[in-house]
């Protein structure tokens, strides 16, 4: 095929990528949801659910998995500010005395106590201190709160479309790969049939190595914060695990955690945690992660984990499976270009 006849085909193909920019995110997680849980959306069928029955399952289990979470939160939230507002309550009545340890900072320690018994210490000082703060920096909560609204009516848009996306790609799968697949073929001839192999045992490979490290995370944090005496370790711990298939989510949580206890005045607690947490997180990502991501494909450590920060730093979440998939496609070739030696 001449070169030109790729001109029209590559000149289309840049117009349509600029005309859905805003939504490539949403078709791009469909895709890869469909390719990830295709093999149970198949055995429901084989077990006589009708396509319709099955595809419904599969969209229902997926929002139960990632908002079930956010709801036990939220409830959690609830109870926990309903305590947070008797209790500030009470402190406002009374005042709340300086804590010991407040007299031993270096250098600060007699303008902090000073600080702390003119504002805090006498009765009314926490609320007048509050609405002090409050209306010093509501401008900026409002203008926050303009941009937060309409990220969040965004994001909003982008999931219902992503969720549609993968239904149409639930019922009509089959149909969708056929079309790519014969574009594929016509397109790469001499290389479609490999990329086609490797994208499912990357995308999966991935989203296994993602989870299951989710799921070790939320485990060994969730009795690290039970030996240190966080509260409710055990919704603690869900969450981490949760949050640790983003990237950032472990370290943001332990943090939390970390500063919840040090505000708890366990200031030994909160070091053990931190720095256990670290320590475990760098073990995680650097070593057993890349280990169980690069294990379908065959990667060599360093490629699953160059192809994972560099995917990341590059695309985002979505970084996460195309950065290996890349590895994985860069490799193949470097290997039959040696076998053909």
């Amino acid at each position: 095929m001449r070169a030109s006849s790729y001109v029209l085909p590559v000149a289309f193909a840049i117009a349509l990528g600029l005309l859905l920019q805003h939504f490539i995110g949403s078709l791009a997680w469909a895709g890869l949801l469909a390719v990830i849980t295709w093999p149970l959306h198949e055995r429901m069928q084989a077990r006589g659910l009708p396509r319709m029955a099955s595809a419904s399952v599969m969209l229902l289990l997926l929002i139960v998995g990632f908002f079930g979470p956010s709801l036990l939160l939220v409830k959690a939230l609830g109870n926990e500010l309903v305590g947070l507002q008797h209790l500030l309550a009470r402190l406002n009545e009374v005042g709340i005395a300086p804590p010991g340890w407040l007299s031993s900072l270096p250098v600060v320690a007699e303008r902090v106590v000073a600080w702390w018994e003119e504002h805090l210490a006498v009765p009314g000082g926490l609320n007048a201190l509050i609405q002090t703060t409050l209306g010093d920096v509501m401008p900026q909560l409002t203008g926050a709160a303009r941009l937060w609204g309409s990220a969040i009516l965004a994001n909003a848009l982008y999931l219902f479309l992503t969720l549609l996306t993968l239904f149409i790609l639930y019922l009509h799968g089959p149909t969708v790969v056929r079309y790519v697949d014969g574009a594929g073929a016509r397109l790469l001839p001499n290389h479609y049939g490999r990329l086609r192999a490797i994208l499912p045992l990357s995308v999966r490979g991935t989203a296994l190595g993602l989870c299951s490290i989710a799921v070790l995370e939320g485990i060994v944090l969730g009795v690290a914060y039970a030996i240190a005496g966080a509260p409710a370790p055990a919704l603690l711990g869900v969450l981490t695990g949760y949050l640790a298939l983003i990237p950032g989510g472990a370290p943001l949580s332990f943090t939390m955690v970390s500063l919840l206890l040090l505000g708890q005045g366990n200031p030994g607690a909160a070091l053990g945690l931190f720095t256990w947490g670290a320590v475990e997180l760098f073990m995680v990502d650097k070593f057993i992660r890349p280990k169980l991501i690069g294990h379908r494909v065959n990667l060599p450590f360093l490629a699953v984990l160059f192809g994972l920060l560099g995917g990341v730093s590059t695309l985002g979440v979505i970084g996460l499976f195309v950065g290996p998939f890349m590895m994985a496609v860069l490799f193949g070739w470097l290997r039959d270009g040696q076998s053909a030696k």
